[in-house]
């Protein structure tokens, strides 16, 4: 067995960490390597708007002209070219991400994450109101599966390679390697294992580390030191901050979806440039709403926005990005939700100091509980925006506040509107659902590589006592019977054929035994056969029809080295059958089998799984 393939059934177990590890070290690099070439390539456009190349540039400062064409021109220019490719090419983003999770085991196609970094870059550029965020996860996931793909790794350790990537893309985008950790776990994962936590940690941490080398380590956002609750009267403040929040959150996922189910049957191209269209009017009014809106959001956590500027922020933000989410621009909607939730928080904080001047604490502290509560609300990431919140201020006092807000929030959206996530919404659109069985959560991230036995041996169905004696020194477990064409047809417990051949040897013994008199006397009476006959009808046994003798026997499936238990378990289910023989394609392009794996292992693998969690 080679080096590479003693890799891959090591991974296949539950807990092969050490390996993971390093792979994810690996991953965390090249993942946050990926979302700094996208986000150069991004913002090297606005260098390209700006007529004073040391200033910089903001869509606030340019000509109504301008703000008008270029997301037009933009949208039109990015639908022409999604249309030339086919539908599934077109899926990119978190929610693509969230798919390839739940229906493929992880495997991203990296024609998508072309897609995805050229024309999501470029519908950055034009200015239309998404985020870079969500391109940035697609792009870090990508690679860790692209990395798991190449090397043929067990898809359960794809699987934690994806979420490896996410981290290290949250990590580079936010300098904030807690909260990637969360939310991969939290959002991509959806579960928390310590298979898992080890490599995703090192790869957000790796991810953190290239982002402070190229862009320093100041965090996206500037948040003032000192932040405090003032008063506990402001805490009934925080809960309505929380209840509004949930509000926008769950009419922003409400109203996205509308959006997207009136215009499914329209053209690719005429969708994105209404998009455009719609971006550009609503930015004559309000030019915030253009692009990433950083600068506007950095603003708010300052106080240096009128309270006019943002409630108008908050609204145009609002509508743009319903549009161009539900018209299917290729970007994210986290950065957006970030922007929403500063705006919002803004104008409450903004409020509050005018009605109760002697308890209010500082608008941007109620800018930055907002960012985090809607992000939260929209999302369903309670956690990930609580990381984030304390990574972003660097000050645990914000906690107590933040957690009020936030569970606020997601429980309007949960509870009172019975609104899924934004992601979960979008999927549930396309007529697929997220949530998995606790049972399947368990076996996916296990490979069948390393449950399966390997105390295997082949069989012709038709075989003689010689070759089944040989084939049985080793007392192997399983039997795997393979036709004339050297196809596996069955699967036969060892020790049914063992007992077979020891009850027919004790019967033909007692044969001998009755025939032995009368032998003595035909001696007598009648010339001896010839030698050749009694070798032909007593040295030389005839050949055994496996599948006629009594044993337990079962029908077969064949499952990848690659797959997870829960794969396996499916074609299981499907077939209505209880085993299945685990195998690979060489480079020979010849099938060669690892071993077995039945329904009793998956059950057994799955309790002591749970037991070891519990």
């Amino acid at each position: 067995m080679t080096l590479i393939d003693r890799l891959r059934l090591r991974l296949g177990g539950f807990d092969a960490l050490a390996l993971m590890a390093v792979i994810g070290l690996i991953c965390g690099i090249l993942a946050g390597g990926s979302n700094i070439l996208f986000r150069y390539f991004t913002e090297s456009s606005y260098v390209l708007w700006a007529t004073d190349k040391t200033s910089g540039f903001d869509f606030e400062n340019a000509d109504w002209l301008f703000r008008l064409l270029l997301p037009t021109i933009g949208g039109l220019v990015v639908g022409l070219i999604l249309q030339q490719f086919n539908p599934d090419t077109r899926r990119v983003g978190v929610s693509h991400v969230l798919e390839r999770m739940a229906y493929h085991q992880g495997h991203l196609p990296p024609k998508n994450a072309i897609v995805q970094f050229f024309i999501g870059g470029l519908t950055i550029a034009s200015g239309q109101s998404v985020g870079r965020e969500g391109p940035g996860i697609h792009l870090g996931s990508a690679t860790g599966s692209y990395i798991g793909q190449k090397i043929k790794l067990p898809n359960n350790s794809i699987r934690i390679l994806v979420g490896c990537g996410c981290a290290a893309a949250i990590s580079a985008n936010f300098n904030t390697p807690l909260a990637g950790v969360i939310f991969a776990m939290e959002v991509v994962m959806m579960e928390y294992a310590v298979a898992s936590f080890i490599p995703i940690i090192l790869a957000s941490v790796s991810g953190a580390v290239m982002s402070r080398i190229f862009f320093g380590s100041d965090p996206s956002f500037d948040v003032p030191s000192a932040m405090d609750v003032q008063s506990l009267w402001e805490m009934p403040y925080f809960l309505l901050l929380g209840f509004i929040s949930g509000i926008v959150a769950s009419l922003f996922i409400m109203f996205t979806s509308k959006v997207r189910r009136v215009s499914r049957e329209w053209p690719v191209w005429l969708k994105t440039t209404i998009a455009g269209t719609s971006v550009g009017i609503i930015a004559l009014g309000i030019p915030q709403v253009m692009g990433i809106g950083y600068d506007t959001v950095n603003a708010s956590l300052h106080g240096e926005l009128l309270l006019t500027i943002l409630a108008l922020s908050l609204a145009g933000k609002f509508l743009a990005t319903i549009i161009c989410s539900g018209l299917s621009l290729p970007g994210g909607v986290l950065g957006p939700t970030l922007f929403m939730g500063a705006m919002l928080g803004g104008v409450m904080g903004n409020l509050g100091g005018q009605v109760f001047p002697d308890h209010a604490s500082y608008e941007g502290f109620y800018a930055i509980i907002g960012m985090a509560t809607l992000m939260s609300a929209v999302l369903q990431a309670p956690l990930a925006a609580l990381m984030a919140l304390l990574e972003l201020t660097n000050n645990p006092n914000i906690l107590l506040p933040g957690m009020f807000s936030i569970v606020i929030g997601n429980m309007v959206v949960s509870q009172l509107f019975k609104r899924e996530s934004f992601w979960e919404t979008q999927m549930k659109d396309r007529g697929m659902r997220l949530k998995v069985s606790p049972m399947k959560q368990v076996l996916r991230s296990i490979g069948v590589a390393g449950v399966m036995t390997r105390s295997i041996t082949y069989l012709r169905n038709m075989s003689t006592p010689q070759e089944i004696s040989v084939a049985l020194k080793d007392k192997p477990r399983w039997i795997l019977i393979k036709n004339e064409q050297d196809e596996v047809i069955s699967l036969m417990v060892a020790s049914d054929l063992g007992r077979f051949l020891i009850e027919k040897e004790e019967e033909q013994e007692r044969k001998k035994a009755k025939q032995k008199p009368a032998a003595a006397e035909d001696e007598k009476a009648e010339a001896p056969e010839k030698v050749e006959d009694i070798i032909e009808e007593e040295i030389i046994p005839e050949a055994i029809n496996l599948m006629d003798i009594p044993a337990n026997r079962q029908e077969l499936v064949a499952i990848d080295l690659q797959a997870t238990l829960e794969e396996a378990y499916d074609k299981m289910e499907q077939r209505k059958i209880s085993a299945a023989y685990v195998y690979r394609i060489t480079h020979n392009k010849e099938e060669r089998i690892y071993g077995i794996v039945t329904r009793d292992m998956i059950t057994d693998q799955y309790i002591f799984s749970k037991t070891q969690v519990d």
